[in-house]
């Protein structure tokens, strides 16, 4: 029988994984703003006034920073995926409430998808743009289901989901968390813009 934590060791458990977030969180901007060569990792440390050497606490080095960065923001959007498909009473529903959710996951989900390349570890990569293809096909899934069930106007559903996916993860290039307006308030007005598009006239 596995011996039962304690709560100190609960504690500290926790406290590991904020800063994990905070450091995945960091990362992923930068990535994001700046681009991974760009990107050093005492640039990391010192966005978050921590020394270099604590990043290794965490990661074994640059590229493994940004497999980590992807994996949590593939775990992140399939999850939102998921609660879009289960909430949405039609395929427009399920897009709006895809884009919200994934906004409220914060820059956690910001995944820097032009640098997937920078990933050394081949079999690791090769399963991240696995999961990323599967991804588009499930959002290219809503439009086809908006289009049948007359929610979404008739459209080329790989073109529109290539705009709308396009368009939301180039907002991640110049969002900033210190900005004047909320992930979420972006979104809102960026929906305003995709439902003029997909609403049958």
């Amino acid at each position: 029988m596995a011996e039962k934590k304690s709560s100190w060791d609960l504690a500290k458990g926790e406290q590991l994984r904020l800063k994990q977030e905070a450091l995945l969180e960091e990362a992923a901007i930068l990535f994001n703003h700046k681009g991974y060569s760009a990107t050093s990792l005492e640039d990391i440390a010192e966005r978050l006034n921590i020394t270099k050497t604590a990043i290794y606490h965490y990661v074994k080095n640059k590229s493994d920073l940004l497999y980590q960065c992807y994996l949590r923001a593939m775990d992140a959007t399939e999850e939102c995926y998921e609660k879009a498909d289960a909430s949405g009473a039609n395929g427009l529903e399920k897009i709006v409430h895809y884009l919200r959710l994934d906004a409220a996951s914060g820059p956690i989900a910001m995944t820097p998808l032009s640098e997937l390349d920078s990933i050394k570890n081949e079999t690791a990569r090769n399963k991240l743009a696995a999961r990323l293809d599967q991804c588009e096909i499930q959002f290219q899934n809503f439009i086809i289901e908006g289009i049948k069930d007359g929610s979404i106007a008739e459209c080329d559903p790989k073109m529109t989901m290539q705009f709308i996916l396009g368009a939301s993860r180039w907002t991640m290039k110049w969002y900033s968390p210190k900005g004047q307006k909320a992930l979420s308030e972006i979104v809102e007005e960026f929906l305003i813009f995709v439902l003029k598009g997909l609403i049958p006239r």
